[in-house]
């Protein structure tokens, strides 16, 4: 154990270390630094005797690991503008706007996060100021620019290729720029150029994208809107699907129980991203209430609800198959703005996680689905000190990691401003 430097010896009235057991009553963590030295119950960890020793009690409240979000966007505003008109502005403007999304994130309690494809160099950029100490934000992931077709769904971000050769050597390239890990958009989305029930990439151009990036020891994911487009990205060895929409070729949805047991089978991730269609829905419902929907907006409100009751149903089948399905929030995508990434983890607990599974998707299992969990997730000895103190115990209910008291990153409280500042960043429901 180190005996220099000051120690900070943290109590609460619970511990969640995320490992898989139950909560720890009255319990306690050390940390000297950035790191964990001791994790257990009040009374049995202390500091070196001698050692200079901070002590911070919060008495009836949980020590747990720092949130990690699998899927964000900070380049969006979450206003409901396409990536379309997104991609049109300064990247000078959207580096500045991910400089505000990162530091909403991390006062959420969200200490890691997996961005999912920023235009050009911003994210590169933005992880550069935080590094250097001008801006505060989470611990990043980032794949750089999405790889898509010619016309594909977020080409518009820098990365368009064209067959197997294009694809390995955009992978090359983004690995020297510093990608972490690879994000291919499989099928079409959003992207008005794009198709959405019909896949992009061919598997060989796939493969290519997955043999580069795991020759060099990085994951990869990919952005399926459409049931083909996942089987494609199965037979590429992909590590994570993105959405995992179950949508024939003709727009029927039909859960693919063989592509589920597929996944199942090779331990693929699956990051379903449901709240982002209900925040879309919840704008909606403010407009009716407020002033009234046209007749357009009524038929797309009502197409809404179907579409998030079957998300949340095929969701519901992938978590009693056992799949593993974790936490990534898609903000700010659409009108799901950053800093909420809670509603997602309270969507895969209405689909059938317990409370504390749906803890463990936005932490432990979180961090293993981003090659992570030798850093962050847990809370164990050795590991970074990215610790939330929650007011509530969010292994019975979810809707108390809303609750976050404070912040410590890399084992420094994180100033998060006055208390009215902190509850502007959630998203109203639409009750």
């Amino acid at each position: 154990m180190p005996t220099d430097g000051e120690f900070k010896l943290i109590t609460a009235g619970r511990l969640i270390d995320a490992k898989g057991g139950p909560p720890i009553d009255n319990g306690a963590i050390l940390i000297h630094g950035s790191s964990i030295v001791a994790v257990g119950r009040s009374g049995e960890i202390s500091a070196p005797e001698g050692a200079d020793v901070q002590i911070l009690d919060y008495p009836g409240k949980t020590i747990m690991p720092g949130m990690v979000d699998c899927h964000t966007h900070h380049n969006g505003f979450g206003d409901g503008r396409a990536g379309d008109e997104l991609t049109l502005l300064d990247d000078e403007i959207l580096t500045l706007q991910s400089a505000r999304n990162a530091r909403s994130s991390l006062y959420s309690g969200v200490t890691s996060i997996r961005e999912n494809g920023p235009k050009n160099y911003t994210m590169f950029r933005l992880r550069d100021a935080i590094n250097q100490g001008i801006t505060v934000g989470p611990r990043m992931v980032l794949c750089g620019r999405p790889v898509a077709i010619i016309g594909g769904h977020m080409g518009y971000f820098g990365s368009e290729v064209t067959g197997p050769n294009e694809s390995r050597a955009m992978t090359r390239q983004l690995i020297k720029e510093g990608a972490d890990y690879i994000k291919v958009t499989a099928t079409g989305g959003t992207t008005r150029t794009s198709f959405p029930l019909k896949p992009s990439f061919t598997v060989e151009e796939l493969v290519a994208v997955t043999d580069e990036a795991h020759k060099f020891g990085k994951l990869t994911a990919t952005h399926c809107v459409s049931s083909q487009g996942i089987a494609n990205s199965l037979d590429a060895d992909v590590d994570m699907i993105i959405h995992c929409v179950y949508k024939d070729g003709d727009g029927t949805d039909t859960f693919r129980q063989d592509i589920a047991d597929r996944i199942g089978e090779k331990g693929v991730y699956v990051n379903p991203t449901l709240h982002v269609g209900r925040s879309g829905r919840w704008k909606l419902e403010h407009k009716k209430a407020a002033q009234g929907l046209t007749p357009e907006e009524t038929v797309t409100l009502e197409a809404t609800y179907r579409n998030n009751e079957v998300r949340l149903e095929d969701s519901r089948k992938m978590i009693e198959m056992g799949l593993k399905v974790i936490t990534g929030s898609d903000s700010s995508w659409g009108d799901y703005q950053l800093g909420n990434t809670v509603y997602e983890t309270e969507l895969l607990v209405e689909a059938g996680y317990t409370p504390m599974q749906g803890v463990h998707s936005v932490t432990s299992d979180a961090a293993k689905a981003l090659g992570l969990d030798d850093l962050v997730g847990t809370l164990e000895a050795g590991k970074e000190a990215d610790i939330i103190i929650v007011d509530g115990d969010p292994s019975q209910d979810i809707n108390a990691l809303w609750n976050v008291d404070e912040v410590f990153f890399a084992g420094e409280v994180v100033d998060r401003g006055s208390f009215d500042s902190k509850t502007t960043v959630r998203q109203p429901p639409a009750f």
